[in-house]
């Protein structure tokens, strides 16, 4: 999909202003308007489900909140991680988190036996030490930081399982340079990366990227300029 909506980028920005997007500012912006969709997915599957228990949507493909859980779905991931031992006087193991994590699902760090690992705030921690239902193996509990979690009590055994949602991967358009100085699209380089958003997303995509260059253009229009992109290639292969 990236090379469509780059080659429909710079057709309608010719068109509408007469200038040109390099490579690396098109990476740039494909990586911010990526982004911004993704975090939106959040939003509006909250306010879809709101509208689902109130009765206002319908079931199947007109299912609001289901249809935007399957767009957040698709960031699914999971990794079965072991555990890093602290100083024997610890009371706690480190597990380091996946580095493309975004959010950790609901329930979703468990013990190889299958137990809940439930988030604590840290100023909970101490009152729990001291209480009956303190950290144990049958109620691990763990505190978060930025890249890693502490999880009580330390003799929590084998692989920790965590199930996240990934933060969407930095599209890259990557190419090869021509004789003549332009790029040409290299989908083999070692680094290319597509958007990982729906197809569907393609306008929506079309339309953020456009307005960073104070364009805004009808989704129609920009699918009548991907359709001719389309059609064009299609009879070059054909000669």
């Amino acid at each position: 999909m990236i090379d469509k909506i780059y080659k429909t980028l710079l057709t309608l920005i010719n068109k509408e202003i007469q200038g040109y997007v390099t490579p690396t500012e098109f990476n740039l912006l494909a990586n911010n308007v990526q982004l911004e969709i993704f975090r939106e997915y959040f939003e509006d599957e909250n306010r879809d489900k709101n509208k689902n228990n109130r009765g206002l949507t319908n079931k199947g493909y007109s299912n609001l909140d289901f249809n935007q859980r399957k767009r957040i779905e698709q960031f699914s991931r999971f990794a079965s991680i072991t555990p890093e031992s602290l100083e024997s006087s610890s009371t706690s193991v480190i597990l380091n988190l996946p580095t493309d994590l975004y959010f950790i699902v609901d329930d979703g760090i468990t013990t190889s036996t299958g137990e809940v690992i439930e988030e604590v705030e840290k100023n909970q921690l101490n009152y729990l030490s001291k209480s009956i239902s303190k950290p144990s193996l049958t109620y691990p509990v763990y505190e978060g930081f930025k890249d890693f979690i502490k999880i009580y009590p330390k003799t929590v055994a084998g692989v920790v399982n965590v199930n996240y949602l990934k933060t969407p991967s930095m599209p890259k358009w990557t190419f090869f340079t021509l004789s003549s100085g332009d790029p040409a699209y290299n989908p083999a380089a070692n680094d290319f990366q597509d958007f990982e958003l729906h197809d569907s997303e393609f306008s929506n995509i079309v339309v953020r990227m456009l307005k960073y260059f104070g364009i805004n253009l009808r989704e129609s229009e920009i699918i009548q300029v991907a359709e001719k992109l389309v059609n064009n290639n299609s009879i070059k292969d054909n000669q």
